[in-house]
């Protein structure tokens, strides 16, 4: 990042240099789109439609499908033009995010004056300068590599949320303002409306402001003020989920989530009632052929691709159940996480490892005092710990953990150590602009890149061939393969209601039986009042007259007769 004279010149470069970088990555990945931005996106459309009782969802939390619905709603998109206009929601999220990380690291920033201007020690902290590179650096690591601009997710609509808590809890460690515990308890219960593990990590947060400074009467009504706040936030959606499920609840993402990849293991979609011991299905999709399996899942969830519109409906009766060796597999597991992440930007840690060295005891014991931070800071990163790492599920706590590690650098007053801490941190922060740069350019490689999977191309014009070939907004169809990834379902408002998984490679399994099977099976399909069957590169061996291919893509159609 460019050096300058003067805080204000670095921060004005450092600036300029996220956002160009965010804006190239958001046009690059301005197609691209993942499983979970379709049901947000059908979440979306519910609640700008007045549907309440498919906008109501136990699996996807509302804040993000909010922002999403009301920008289709304002522009009404074409086809081609819908998942730009995702991306620029994303884009504009992430500017939000942005300022909103500016805000925490200026928090921290008064506070180190607050401290030098008292200090009667012999040390100093990194330079202003420094700390702005070191920090602006770590927000392009978790926005564009570890969460990842392109994902259509509210990864980062959630770490823009815990960076103005973050930022809050600095401010209220130092000036107990009985308006800024209500924006602080706000701020915990919109984290909460994006994400739901926010609920229990918000709790945390609450805890953490009470403790991180003198117990006095003010802080504890302080406190007791953001718990209201909060809980004032958070109950409006608590109570609409838990009349809608018949029980109380505030999300069941977190008891799915450990079913699945910790105990006793269930399948995240077509679950039927295994393995033993996972609990009974109360309305599980409907398995209406053996061999080879199709299934069927068109009512009551209205969505694109129903099984993942709504997973906590069509895994009703699933139970998460504690086995002490699949946690620690899991613990293992999420400690591997941990270490590839770090290992994938070993300068962030040899960078405060060699400043932490050059400031001793003194650095050591001011990293130990920005204690309210890194345990704000561990509070997500041991909840995913016991269920699933992915980068962008941490990414901003890892943000918090290392501001928190470079903010309580102290050095040696007057001495070289000074000098040679600008060099550290600034290599520290051109490293991260390395990778960052290589992500956006393999990123643009990738999307000109031809691959055996659909491209973003792929989608839009099937979606487009499927109305061309007489396929109306809410037609029926079944798909060949898993439905989760056929994107133009969305694009075409086409709904996915039965699909014949198989679970071999590009389906192989499925082409692989008899062509007597496969007709059953297509009778099957035909039955759940689809009106037709899409399938992408099937073999050409295995096709009738009836496929037909669909524009310039690889999707075949079988049409059924009336």
């Amino acid at each position: 990042m460019n050096d300058s004279k003067g805080p204000v010149s670095t921060e004005r470069w450092c600036l300029i240099d996220c956002l160009v970088l965010g804006a190239v990555q958001a046009w690059i990945l301005r197609y691209a789109m993942i499983s979970d931005g379709i049901s947000y996106l059908d979440i979306g459309d519910a609640y700008f439609r007045g549907d309440w009782k498919a906008a109501i969802n136990a699996y996807w939390s509302p804040a993000y499908s909010w922002c999403l619905g009301l920008a289709l709603y304002l522009f009404r998109p074409s086809i081609w033009w819908e998942f730009i206009v995702v991306h620029v929601v994303n884009l504009a999220i992430y500017v939000g995010a942005l300022f909103c990380f500016r805000f925490f690291l200026h928090s921290v920033l008064r506070s180190l004056r607050d401290e030098q201007s008292t200090n009667t020690t012999s040390s100093v902290p990194l330079p202003e300068s420094a700390l702005l590179r070191v920090g602006y650096s770590l927000f392009l690591w978790c926005s564009l590599i570890l969460i990842d601009l392109g994902r259509v997710t509210p990864d980062l609509l959630v770490a823009g949320i815990v960076f103005l808590m973050a930022g809050y809890l600095v401010e209220l460690r130092r000036h107990a303002s009985y308006a800024k515990f209500a924006l602080f308890g706000a701020l915990a219960g919109l984290a909460y409306l994006a994400k739901t593990i926010m609920l229990p990590v918000g709790i945390g947060f609450l805890v953490i402001v009470l403790f991180s400074a003198r117990i006095e009467r003010r802080r504890i009504i302080g406190s007791l003020i953001s718990a209201a706040v909060f809980l004032t936030v958070c109950s409006p959606f608590i109570v609409a989920l838990s009349k809608a499920k018949g029980r109380l609840t505030y999300g069941d993402t977190g008891r799915l989530a450990y079913a699945t990849m910790v105990s006793p293991g269930t399948p995240q979609i077509h679950w039927q009632g295994e393995p033993a011991g996972s609990g009974t299905p109360v309305h599980p999709t409907r398995k209406i052929l053996e061999n080879p399996p199709v299934f069927e899942f068109g009512e009551p969830i209205r969505g694109t691709y129903p099984p993942w519109d709504d997973p906590s409906y069509f895994n009703e009766g699933a139970r998460a159940r504690f086995d002490l060796r699949s946690q620690i597999r899991m613990l293992i597991s999420s400690t591997l996480a941990y270490e590839r992440i770090l290992n994938r930007e070993p300068g962030l840690l040899a960078g405060v490892l060699i400043l932490a060295g050059m400031g001793g005891l003194g650095a050591l014991r001011a990293i130990a005092g920005n204690w309210p931070l890194l345990v704000a800071a561990a509070l997500s990163l041991a909840a995913y710990a016991l269920v699933l790492v992915l980068d962008r599920y941490i990414a901003a706590s890892m943000v918090l953990l290392f501001v928190a590690l470079f903010a309580g650098i102290r050095l040696p007053k007057g001495s070289s150590h000074e000098s040679i801490a600008k060099y550290v941190a600034a290599v520290v922060a051109l490293s991260v602009l390395l990778t960052v740069a290589v992500q956006v350019g393999e990123n643009a490689y990738r999307a000109r890149m031809v691959s055996a999977d659909p491209s973003s191309k792929d989608q839009v014009e099937a979606a487009l061939g499927l109305k061309n070939m007489g396929l109306p907004a809410g037609g029926k169809v079944a798909v060949i393969g898993y439905g989760i990834v056929n994107h133009w379902a969305r694009l075409g408002r086409f709904r996915i209601v039965a699909e014949a998984p198989a679970p071999g490679p590009d389906v192989r399994e499925f082409w692989a039986a008899s062509p007597e099977a496969r007709n059953l099976a297509y009778e099957r399909l035909k039955a759940t009042g689809a009106q037709a069957v899409i399938a992408w590169q099937p073999p050409m061996s295995a096709l009738d007259p009836r496929w037909k291919k669909i524009s310039s893509t690889d999707y075949y159609a079988y049409f059924f007769q009336k």
